[in-house]
């Protein structure tokens, strides 16, 4: 039979939003966090029981709330931070929704105790399942707001029992204080579980909370950043490529102070380092971006964990650039090293006696042949070659890897420069050294092969629709692709380092990327890749004996290659032993 058309129970519309807003008892943590923040906190302590399901309170400093406003607190659609469309265009506080508080109050028994600075003394008000219970009351407390959830889920049993156990709630909970602690190092946050201080954290700097959130694998691999641009800017702290990961649980990125799980942003943090990092291994991030709050969307979910950029494909490119450079800036930190990077580049320390190379540094390098069959005549100067008979003016003390003086097993060379002892892994390092140089011969223009029979693909009107609106950009990449039929598309051209590849998979993943980010880094991803393969395996092989001066020669294509440091894999392509590290290793000066 047909039911009638009604409207919903206040209270029912409040539990309804509830199972979007307030998921698990972390929900209850962020969104109460987040406006403990928007109200000017400088000191927050969380209490947790039974990993947040039995109660979590939350105190803050702030400014507090007014009495006679305690009763809107607790309404659904109710805030202090928007009032008009434009206030909701230019979003600049964490939460602004105005459904937190009620649908955390329709779920849990539930109050709020608060004081202003011109109150004499503190007010509360208690709900109980989404029903007030005695009005607004007097109470004791400081000045701030105290929230304070107990027995979340008692009136919905079937969403209490899609909890996990105390433990795993409890891990999502600290997940969630943390990354709000990395946006916010100058706000103190303790957190207790079960009458025991869990974390504690004083108001700092960005590094000393990273330090103290991240631990020490990130305190030693992490690499500061900082850009601006316009009206974008990003500062924060990125991990060398030999300290990655085998899952992305530490990467934290923040819009405007807020966390987010975006994809332009995720997608342009693995492009950053797809030429250091192959397979799947993530590195660290701690990445804050400001825009302005006009430019992006973050009313797009109910969490506020996902925004829309007005424009997604220059955001891409400026985060993209700026971890690129960092990682380019900082390349050779690892081990002590300096760095090998190109004289474009400024300077690492002036502790190894680089300076002056650095400045001297001219382009002379030798030419890389890369369509070679693995013949060592085309890649190092052999010893009957006139320049390579002609004496160096440079000592082992002027160059930043010395002059190799031996070859180990086949694999390793060995050198000796102002510092110490340099050891060399002569396939990772030759990869370097050939994989940048196809890299510049890829930017002097695309080649494209033309298809003898142009490839059909089907595909979606959405898809037909987006090749045209992007078909500009997609002839810069090197495809030419007409419309056929409303479902059809012809692929008449690729880059012809892509021949090999699979066209049609290729181009819809492009399409795709191209309308969701505004980049291309699906194509570039797959370009590098094969030149990755091609450097490797023109790279001369372990086990293959090297003359002196061909080891030399490799060394100075070493000084002059961008990220020599690390072969393609993320690898470091050559060590630093001191003087003083041998004199330890002899137990010298004992």
């Amino acid at each position: 039979m047909r039911k009638a058309i009604a409207a919903l129970p206040d209270t029912l519309i409040s539990q309804i939003a509830a199972g979007e807003v307030v998921e698990r008892p972390a929900s209850v943590v962020k969104e109460v966090l987040e406006n403990a923040i928007d109200a000017g906190a400088q000191a927050i302590t969380v209490r947790l029981e039974e990993g947040g399901i039995q109660r979590i309170s939350i105190q803050d400093d702030g400014m507090g709330i007014p009495s006679h406003e305690l009763p809107l607190a607790i309404l659904r659609h109710a805030t202090s931070k928007i009032a008009s469309l434009s206030d909701l265009e230019s979003v600049a506080s964490l939460g602004f929704r105005g459904e937190a508080l009620a649908s955390i109050a329709s779920v849990s028994r539930f109050s709020i105790t608060t004081r202003t600075r011109e109150d004499d003394h503190a007010w509360q008000i208690q709900v109980n399942g989404g029903q007030t219970v005695g009005g607004v009351t007097p109470a004791s407390g400081p000045t701030g707001t105290t929230i304070d959830v107990q027995d979340l889920y008692f009136n919905t049993p079937a969403r209490r029992k899609f909890l996990k156990s105390a433990s795993t709630e409890l891990g999502h909970c600290l997940d969630v204080i943390r990354r709000i602690a990395l946006s916010r190092p100058d706000i103190s946050m303790a957190v207790w579980h079960n009458g025991k201080i869990t974390e504690r954290w004083a108001q700092g700097n960005i590094e000393q909370r990273v330090d103290a959130i991240l631990g020490q694998e990130f305190h030693e691999a992490k690499i500061p950043l900082e850009q601006v641009s316009g009206a974008l800017s990003i500062r924060g702290f990125i991990s060398k490529p030999t300290a990655s990961r085998a899952r992305a649980d530490q990467q934290y990125s923040y819009v405007n102070g807020r966390f987010v799980r975006d994809k332009v942003i995720q997608h342009a943090i693995r492009s950053a380092y797809q030429d250091v990092l192959h397979g799947d291994r993530q590195p660290m991030v701690v990445l804050s971006l400001e825009i302005d709050p006009q430019l992006v969307d973050v009313n797009v979910h109910p969490a506020k964990t996902e925004l829309r950029f007005r424009e997604s494909g220059a955001v891409h490119q400026f985060v993209f650039k700026a971890i690129q450079n960092a990682l380019g800036v900082a390349a050779g930190h690892n081990a002590g090293t300096p760095s090998l990077a190109s004289h474009s580049f400024a300077p690492v320390s002036s502790n190894h006696g680089l300076n002056t190379w650095m400045a001297s540094m001219s382009n002379s390098s030798l030419p890389l042949k890369a369509d070679s069959k693995n013949s060592m005549d085309q890649f190092f100067i052999r010893q009957n070659d006139p320049i390579a008979s002609q004496p160096s003016h440079q000592t082992h003390s002027d160059l930043p890897l010395g002059h190799a003086i031996a070859q180990i097993h086949g694999i390793y060379i060995l050198a000796q420069n102002q510092s110490g002892l340099v050891l060399v892994d002569m396939h990772a390092a030759h990869e370097r050294v050939l994989y940048e140089k196809l890299k510049i011969d890829l930017a002097e223009g695309v080649k494209v092969q033309q298809l003898l029979v142009p490839v059909v693909m089907h595909a979606s009107e959405l898809e037909v629709a987006k090749s045209e609106e992007h078909r500009e950009t997609l002839v810069q990449l090197g495809f030419d692709i007409a419309t056929l039929a409303p479902t059809q598309l012809a692929i008449r051209t690729i880059p012809t380092l892509l021949q090999k590849s699979d066209p049609i998979g290729l181009v819809r993943n492009l399409l795709n990327e191209l309308d969701s980010t505004g980049s291309k880094a699906v194509v570039d991803a797959a370009q590098h890749e094969r030149l990755a393969t091609q450097a490797c395996h023109a790279a001369v092989r372990a086990h293959r004996l090297l003359t002196l001066t061909e080891m030399d020669a490799l060394l100075r294509q070493m000084e002059q290659t961008e990220r020599a440091d690390q072969c393609n894999h993320g690898r470091p392509t050559w060590i630093q032993l001191s003087i003083q590290d041998l004199d330890k290793l002899f137990l010298r000066g004992r």
